[in-house]
């Protein structure tokens, strides 16, 4: 399966002063594509993951002109309708626009091993099919090769291709034998949850699946130390979810084999959203009848999180799951569906800061209160989430600081909105840094 690849140009609510509580109507209109998580079945053993960088460079390029916080009440609604519709349609209708895309995930191709046990019979064939993926060159390899492959190794997606290795016990019979096996059962009842993680649920038939996935890898054994560790690598995991998946031994589609046999992999997959039963919607798929179906399903959660402060920033404070209502100092928002990420605010604010300056509009604005309306000095990144499952990193830039007491705004009051806040932090920013992280560039430029 190739990368994962997550679009999110119309997904990008564009900056908008004086927010009016919580606009659900411009988060409805926000186009999130198909849930995301961890391929399944046929493919290489690859490992997708969020690409932090590029969704700095598409939180930053949210900023696309000079902005200030407005005493005056706008109609904020068409606002961020009119400004998605055209940046809809100028990117569309004009193929040299820098399209300004959501987090991204990249994924290193990993070719099937080629000591791999998962061969076909010899006897299976392709079934009218030309290979239609792109070829490279390589010194080391004496023919062209096909990209995601080496010198001669099977990829994954051919007809007939053998699979990556796997290392679960094989159930032999059918996806409802899997499902019933005892000994993935046992594997997840047994586990001991890790230390500083708090077990969410356990042996579901359901991996999880939302907008804040953050990559996966396979492991050997139904570890769960090891999936804690690789969540704990990544500073944006806030979960984890461990899990055995039934997956063809071969590639059946358009092969003249098309029963394969089934192997059994265990996957770790991580999470910047919170990790719930309401989560683990992913039962499998059916692969040119081949049944993947999902055992063993465990999901854990950390019990304390501390949000990572990024670069220019300082005085991360908790404000729970409210949000600041500031409508006179707030001089831009933005949500970025994916996981929850505050860096993706502060390169925004940041930008949006490096902008004004450069439009020669930074502090032409001075409030009685010694508010600089052209700066922001304080933004709040805020997890939301969309009937109970994690949707994206809310951001809101402000011209002038506020404690963690002040933020009274609980989106889910009544029980009867479906949405929620899952956490919400505020943090200082240096409103003379420059916004220069790997090497960013302005991204609404048009290529000559």
């Amino acid at each position: 399966m190739r990368p994962y690849i997550f679009f999110g140009a119309a997904a990008l609510v564009a900056a908008s002063p004086a927010p009016q509580a919580i606009d659900t109507k411009a988060l409805n209109a926000i186009r999130v594509g198909l849930a995301q998580g961890p391929p399944v079945g046929v493919g290489p053993a690859a490992e997708n993951r969020y690409n932090q960088l590029n969704a700095q460079n598409a939180a930053a390029a949210a900023a696309t002109g000079a902005a200030s916080a407005q005493q005056v009440k706008r109609n904020v609604d068409a606002d961020l309708e009119a400004r998605w519709f055209n940046n809809y349609n100028n990117n569309y209708n004009n193929p040299k626009a820098v399209i300004t895309a959501a987090p991204t995930a990249v994924a290193t191709a990993v070719p099937a091993n080629p000591l791999s046990t998962n061969v076909a019979p010899s006897s299976c064939t392709p079934v009218a099919w030309t290979n239609t993926f792109a070829f490279t060159a390589d010194p080391a390899c004496a023919t062209a090769i096909e990209v995601g492959t080496y010198c001669g190794f099977i990829n994954p997606e051919d007809p007939c291709a053998a699979q990556p290795n796997a290392y679960g016990p094989v159930t032999d019979g059918t996806s409802d034998d899997f499902e019933a096996n005892p000994v993935y059962h046992k594997l997840a009842t047994s586990a001991k949850t890790p230390p500083g993680y708090a077990q969410s649920f356990s042996d579901l038939s359901g991996s999880v699946s939302g907008s804040g996935y953050l990559g996966y890898k396979e492991l050997t054994s139904y570890s769960v130390a090891e999936c804690a560790a690789y969540c704990d690598g990544t500073s944006t995991c806030t979960g984890f979810n461990l899990y055995i998946e039934r997956a063809p031994k071969w590639n059946p589609r358009q092969c003249s084999c098309n029963a394969p046999d089934s192997i059994t992999r265990f996957k770790c997959s991580i999470w910047g959203m919170d990790v719930t039963n309401a989560t683990a919607t992913n039962v499998g798929q059916g692969q040119d009848g081949f049944q993947v179906v999902v055992a063993g399903s465990n999901g854990y959660n950390k019990q304390t999180y501390s949000a990572p402060t990024p670069p220019s920033c300082s005085n991360p404070q908790s404000c729970g799951n409210k949000l600041h209502n500031q409508q006179p100092y707030c001089m831009g928002q933005q949500t970025f569906p994916g996981p929850f990420d505050p860096s993706l605010c502060a390169a925004y604010a940041q930008k949006q800061n490096q902008v004004n300056k450069q439009s020669g509009f930074f502090g032409s604005f001075m409030s009685m209160w010694g508010s600089n309306k052209g700066g922001c000095v304080q933004f709040q990144a805020a997890y939301l989430e969309k009937n109970g499952v994690g949707f994206g990193t809310h951001c809101r830039l402000f011209t002038k600081k506020f404690t963690p007491a002040q933020a009274s705004l609980d989106i889910s009051v009544g029980g009867t909105s479906q949405w929620g806040c899952q956490k919400s932090y505020t943090w200082d920013v240096d409103v003379n840094a420059s916004f220069n992280w790997g090497g960013w560039s302005y991204m609404s430029r048009r290529e000559e």
